[in-house]
C-alpha cells in the first residue's frame, strides 16, 4: 500500500484542536517509521542493511526527502553521521544490525556522546522471537548464550528506547530525535524488537500517533535578566577578560555573535580543541587553541586573565591541562559560564555566575546590555593577543619554510594554509597529524574545522570527510590523517566514488604509528614502524585519483589538482619521521605529575 502523511507540519502554526493523526491510513510498521523520520525533517539515513533493518532500508527506496546511503562498513557510517551532526546541528540516522553497529560502529557513537553531537541510531537485537531463550543466531536479546544489545548501547548512548509494538516504535523514533537534540546533544538509540516491525500502524493505533512537530519543540531563546546583570557586573570590574569558546558555539551556530561579543567587551578569544573553527583564527581577537596542545601565547592569555567567559565548554582536562593552577585557578580568576545544559555549567570548576541558554541568544543579549557599561582598561584585547604571540611564539621555526625532504609537517601545513580555499571544511584524524594541525593550521571560522575531540579515535578524518561533504556538497572538504588512521576508514573512498562525492585526503606519512613511537625508547621504536605502502596507488585502485609527493612544489601541484577532481583525491605526503608532537606541546603540559610518561604522552 502506498502511504502518505496527512500534511507537512514543519514551521506550521495552528490551534491545538487542529492536530490531526500522523497517518491518513494504515501502513506497514516499517513504512510508518520511515514516514515519521520524513515528517521530522530527517534528511540522511546512512548505514548497512542487516537483519530486521532490511525492511526499513527497503521503505526508503524512492523517497526523495531522505537520502539513504549504504556504506562498506558501519564505522564509516557512524563517523559520517557524526560530522554531519556537528556541521548542521541536525541528527543523521545511523541504521544497521545490532551486532554490527556495536561491533564496528561504536567509535562514532562514543565520539558523538563525548563530543555532544546529535545522532539517532536505529537498530534491532535479532531477538529470535519465540526462540530467543535458546541463544538464537546473532541474537542481542540478553538471554543466555546471547549478547545484550540494549545494555551495550546504554553504556555509550545518551538514551536508549526499546520498542516492542509497531505504534510504540514510531513514537519512540520521534522521541529519539527529541532527546538527541535537546539540552546537551548526543546519540540516542531505538532498539526494535522483532514484534514491533510486524503489522501496521495508522490513525487508530495506540499509542496515538501525531506529527513530530508536536514533540520537537525548540528551546526558548530567552535569557534570564538577573544572570545577565551579574555577568555585566563581572565584566565591568574586569581588566583582563578572556573568552573561552567551545563546541557549543558550533552547535548554536553562534559564530557571528561570538565575534561581535569579543569586539563589544574587548576580550581575546581562545578556543578549546573541540571549539577550534568556531572563531576565525586570523582575527586580531583570536588567541588560537589553548590547553595541552595549544601555543604558549594562548595559554599565557588564559593564565593572565582575571575573568574567563566559558561559552559552550565543560572545561575538560585537556583544556585545563588537568586543572593546572598556573593556567586556570578559580582562587585568583572569576569564571562566567554559558551553556544550554545545567549539568555542564560548573561541571569541572566552580564558577561565579552561570547563564543557562543558547550561546547565540546569550551573547547577543550581553552585547546589547553591555553598551551601557563604561569600562576603561589599560590594554586592548588585540594588543594583548599581539603581545602574547610576540613574547611566546615568535620567531616561527625555520621548518615552516623548509624545502627539505622528507617534508616537515610545518611546511606541509603552511602549503595547505596557502592553497586550500577559505570556505573549505577541514577534518583531522587522531594522532600526531591532529596535534600538528591544531597547532599550526589557522581556521577561517564558521565551524568548518572538525577533529575527534571527544573519543579521539583514529580513523575519524576520512569517514567524517564523507559526512561533511554530504552536509555541504558545494564546499571543498579536506581530510588530514596519518598513515596509521587512513587504512582504518579508507573504504569511505569507495562510497565517495559510488555516490560521486569528491573530497581531498592528505596523508602525513612518516612510516610509523608516530604518537606511540615518539614516547617509546629508541631501541624499541621499530615496533611501531610500518611497511611502506603506496596509499595513492591503493586509492587509484578504488577508482579515485592519488599521487605520492615528496617536495613542497609537488604538494602544491597535487593539492591544486585535487580541488578540481570529480572523485576523491588522495595525496600521500612523505613526512620526516623525526618530527614529533612532543616538541610542540605546551610548556605547561610538559610539567611532570604522578606519572611523567603519562603527562608526556597525553
Amino acid at each position: 500500500m502506498t502511504a502518505t502523511i496527512t500534511r507537512k507540519f514543519a514551521n506550521e502554526t495552528r490551534a491545538p484542536q487542529m492536530i490531526t493523526p500522523l497517518f491518513a491510513g494504515e501502513v506497514s510498521a516499517s513504512e510508518g517509521i520511515i514516514l515519521a523520520l520524513e515528517d521530522a525533517g530527517i534528511e540522511l539515513v546512512i548505514g548497512m542493511g542487516a537483519n530486521f533493518t532490511m525492511p526499513l532500508f527497503e521503505a526508503l527506496i524512492g523517497r526523495k526527502a531522505i537520502r539513504s546511503i549504504q556504506v562498506r562498513q558501519e564505522l564509516v557510517a557512524a563517523l559520517a553521521a557524526n560530522a554531519y551532526g556537528r556541521l548542521t546541528s541536525r541528527p543523521a540516522v545511523f541504521m544497521g544490525g545490532g551486532g554490527f553497529i556495536l561491533g564496528t560502529g561504536t567509535q562514532g557513537i562514543i565520539e558523538s556522546l563525548l563530543g555532544s553531537t546529535p545522532l539517532v541510531i536505529l537498530t534491532e537485537k535479532f531477538d529470535g522471537g519465540r526462540m530467543s531463550h535458546h541463544g538464537y543466531y546473532q541474537s542481542g536479546s540478553g538471554e543466555y548464550a546471547a549478547y545484550d544489545a540494549v545494555g551495550a548501547l546504554r553504556a555509550i548512548c545518551k538514551r536508549v528506547f526499546v520498542a516492542q509494538h509497531p505504534a510504540q516504535a514510531v513514537q519512540m523514533v520521534q522521541l529519539a530525535i527529541k532527546h538527541a537534540t535537546t539540552g546537551d546533544p548526543g546519540p540516542v538509540a531505538v532498539v526494535f524488537d522483532s514484534s514491533c516491525l510486524e503489522g501496521t500502524v495508522g490513525p487508530q493505533s495506540f499509542p496515538r500517533l501525531y506529527p513530530s512537530s508536536g514533540y520537537l519543540k525548540s528551546a526558548p531563546r530567552g535569557v534570564d535578566g538577573s544572570s545577565v546583570s551579574r555577568a555585566l557586573s563581572l565584566l565591568s570590574s574586569s581588566q583582563r577578560p578572556v573568552i573561552v569558546a567551545g563546541h557549543g558555539v558550533r552547535l548554536s551556530k553562534a559564530y557571528h555573535e561570538l565575534q561581535m561579543f569579543a569586539s563589544a567587551i574587548d576580550a581575546p578569544v581562545v578556543t578549546t580543541q573541540g571549539g577550534k573553527g568556531v572563531m576565525d583564527e586570523h582575527s586580531p581577537y583570536s588567541g588560537g587553541v589553548f590547553g595541552s596542545f595549544g601555543p604558549d601565547s594562548a595559554n599565557a592569555l588564559v593564565s593572565e586573565a582575571d575573568l574567563l567567559i566559558a561559552v559552550g565548554t565543560r572545561l575538560g582536562a585537556l583544556d585545563t591541562i588537568e586543572q593546572t593552577p598556573a593556567l586556570i585557578d578559580p582562587q585568583r580568576q572569576g569564571i562566567l559560564q554559558i551553556d544550554t545544559e545545567p549539568l555542564n555549567a560548573a561541571f569541572t570548576l566552580p564558577t561565579d555566575t552561570v547563564i543557562i541558554g543558547d550561546a547565540a541568544a546569550v551573547l547577543a543579549r550581553i552585547c546589547t546590555d553591555y553598551a551601557a557599561v563604561k569600562v576603561s582598561r589599560a590594554e586592548s584585547a588585540t594588543a594583548r593577543v599581539a603581545r602574547a604571540v610576540r613574547e611566546h611564539d615568535l620567531p616561527l621555526p625555520s621548518a615552516h619554510t623548509s624545502d627539505a625532504t622528507p617534508l616537515r609537517p610545518e611546511r606541509v601545513i603552511s602549503i595547505l594554509q596557502d592553497v586550500f580555499p577559505r570556505d573549505g571544511i577541514v577534518l583531522t584524524d587522531a594522532g600526531e597529524n591532529r596535534i600538528f594541525m591544531l597547532r599550526w593550521f589557522k581556521s577561517h571560522g564558521g565551524g568548518a574545522y572538525l577533529m575527534p575531540h571527544g573519543g579521539g579515535g583514529m580513523g575519524y578524518a576520512v569517514g567524517a570527510a564523507f559526512g561533511a561533504k554530504l552536509a555541504h556538497p558545494d564546499r571543498p572538504v579536506m581530510a588530514v590523517c596519518g598513515d596509521g588512521g587512513f587504512p582504518m576508514t579508507m573504504n569511505a573512498l569507495m562510497n565517495g566514488v559510488q555516490e560521486r562525492i569528491p573530497f581531498v585526503v592528505v596523508i602525513f606519512n612518516n612510516g610509523s604509528l608516530g604518537w606511540a613511537m615518539h614516547v617509546t625508547p629508541k631501541e624499541k621504536q621499530h615496533h611501531y614502524a610500518f611497511v611502506d605502502f603506496d596509499h595513492a596507488a591503493i586509492a587509484r585502485a578504488m577508482g579515485c585519483r592519488g599521487v605520492r609527493v615528496e617536495s613542497p612544489d609537488a604538494l602544491k601541484s597535487a593539492l591544486l589538482e585535487a580541488l578540481s577532481s570529480t572523485v576523491p583525491f588522495v595525496i600521500d605526503a612523505r613526512i620526516a619521521p623525526e618530527a614529533t608532537y612532543v616538541d610542540v606541546m605546551a610548556k605547561l603540559a610538559t610539567v611532570p605529575r604522578e606519572n611523567p610518561w603519562r603527562a608526556r604522552a597525553e
